[in-house]
């Protein structure tokens, strides 16, 4: 896999909407990298979901060319993913592929699934690490989002909050 995973992210809908239950939603056009949405996420998070949370952030980060909405070339792929995944997370891996791109997706088949296909696969625990990594949060902004998630009913074990906390 080229280096190129490593500058550019595809997002679903999970991780969208859990930055933006805990106000974080921001720091995804702080990434330095290329950000990537499939048609069918934003269709999911801004038109299908609109006044709820990830909505009005999507929908400004796009107006503000800060992430790209783009729909696979490759239908037959996401067809054939499509069954039993839902439509945004099957674009969003056909993107992924398309572009060499690391996916960051939370549900555990289409996870399991993007492993299968030798992507890259983070959650939105692993893109607030990598807000930490680049310096974008701190130790306690990231412990207090990781609460929040919770609080805001993602699923996350204490183990896998103190786990994250325990390596940095």
């Amino acid at each position: 896999m080229s280096n190129k995973a490593n500058h550019c992210l595809v997002l679903d809908s999970s991780a969208i909407i859990a930055l933006a239950e805990v106000n974080m939603a921001d720091i995804i056009e702080a990434f330095g990298m290329e950000i990537i949405v499939p048609h069918e996420v934003y269709e999911e998070v801004v038109v299908k979901g609109y006044g709820r949370p990830g909505s009005r952030e999507l929908e400004g980060l796009v107006s503000q060319d800060k992430i790209k909405v783009l729909s696979p070339r490759d239908r037959t792929l996401v067809e054939a993913l499509h069954d039993p995944l839902g439509m945004g997370e099957s674009e969003a891996i056909a993107l992924a592929v398309e572009h060499n791109c690391t996916v960051v997706i939370d549900d555990r088949i289409a996870r399991l699934k993007a492993k299968s296909m030798r992507l890259k696969v983070i959650g939105t625990i692993g893109l607030l690490r990598l807000a930490y990594d680049k310096g974008l949060l701190n130790k306690s902004k990231l412990a207090q989002a990781l609460r929040e998630l919770k609080e805001h009913g993602f699923r996350v074990s204490d183990e896998i909050i103190n786990g994250v906390l325990k390596r940095l």
